[in-house]
């Protein structure tokens, strides 16, 4: 079983992140975000890039090296709420902010893939974004959208790279767990 990192920008829900793996099983430890990627390569077998306070692309500058991290980390990396923007920019996703979402959302799931194995056709997740992926990167599927927001959910697994614009780790978000864990499997 691999180290997974979680990149801790001080959001709110990072704490949860870690906890909620560590309880799965799997062996998590926080990230700075200025830490070298070289280091990081050495050290953990996947990054989970967790959220934060900050807008995307114009916060770009306070994430440190998490945009080389997107780019670079050689093995999976799972985006969540700022994380899922930073994936979705980096790799040239067009991101908006026509529709905030805050509290309970309902996910419909357009594909189960790895991430989303085993958690139905539709969900409730937590949400807490201003910003969100209005149109996902060439060479990325959409797996799950809600009423408003086209892009909930988006994987590449050519390139294991892997979002989400909710918040698994709450327990307000049905199957958190399980996305966490399907995500976590990939570590190995």
């Amino acid at each position: 079983m691999g180290i997974i990192g979680v990149v801790n920008f001080g959001g709110q829900y990072n704490h949860l992140i870690k906890r909620r793996l560590e309880d799965s099983g799997f062996q998590a430890k926080f990230i700075n975000p200025n830490e070298p990627i070289q280091v990081l390569s050495r050290e953990l077998n996947c990054l989970i890039i967790s959220g934060g306070s900050w807008n995307i692309p114009a916060d770009i500058p306070k994430l440190g090296n998490a945009p080389q991290y997107v780019l670079e980390f050689p093995g999976p990396v799972l985006g969540i709420c700022l994380g899922h923007q930073l994936i979705a920019y980096e790799f040239g996703g067009v991101l908006g902010s026509k529709t905030p979402e805050f509290g309970g959302v309902r996910i419909h799931v357009d594909d189960e893939d790895t991430i989303l194995k085993g958690v139905g056709v539709e969900f409730t997740a937590w949400e807490s974004h201003n910003i969100s992926v209005d149109k996902e990167p060439s060479g990325f599927m959409v797996l799950a959208h809600s009423s408003t927001v086209r892009v909930q959910a988006m994987a590449n697994p050519r390139i294991s790279r892997y979002s989400v614009q909710f918040h698994p780790e709450v327990k307000h978000t049905e199957f958190g767990d399980v996305i966490l864990r399907n995500f976590a499997k990939l570590c190995s």
